[in-house]
């Protein structure tokens, strides 16, 4: 069985659906934002949804099916089991916050390419720099004193909503 990807709400995901009419076979994908992962074990479906020409498209794919492949293009930060509020917004109020990191890396491996070590300077290089003399508490610039303010006298509150006249009372 092939390893099923860890598709959650808010992932932009790919889906590679095969289709068969009579004895012919085509392939056709499908990308967009995935609003909701709902059901248990086997029958686990996961409804994705794009904007094509203007028009929300919704779909429902099996997560299990041997029929479907899905990759997931990126990671999506949210703090929603299901994304239905998405289907009432267009343009840049329906982007979602990237997990960067978690892409980043995905990316890496795709290119099969290990970060670069950043550069280690020689020990004859860092010996020639002149050490910085270590400060005294003689030598310490002054800090500059903090004005102090004067208390406030509290006046009394009265009673009277703001607005009003007060009335003393005696």
């Amino acid at each position: 069985m092939a390893k099923i990807p860890d598709i959650k709400p808010g992932d932009l995901v790919k889906v590679y659906s095969k289709i068969k009419e009579g004895d012919k076979e085509r392939t056709t994908t499908f990308q967009g934002i995935v609003l909701q992962v709902r059901g248990m074990a086997k029958s686990k479906t996961f409804t994705v949804r794009k904007i094509s020409s203007g028009i929300g498209v919704e779909r429902i794919f099996p997560l299990y099916s041997p029929m479907i492949k899905t990759e997931i293009k990126k990671k999506g930060v949210v703090r929603r089991a299901k994304l239905s509020y998405l289907r009432q917004r267009k343009g840049k109020k329906m982007k979602i916050k990237e997990a960067a990191a978690e892409t980043r890396k995905r990316e890496l491996e795709e290119l099969a390419i290990a970060p670069e070590p950043k550069p280690v300077e020689p020990a004859a290089v860092a010996q020639e720099e002149p050490a910085e003399k270590p400060v005294t508490e003689k030598e310490k610039p002054a800090e500059p004193e903090k004005k102090k303010e004067a208390k406030k006298t509290k006046e009394p509150k009265s009673e009277s909503a703001p607005g009003q006249k007060s009335v003393e009372k005696t």
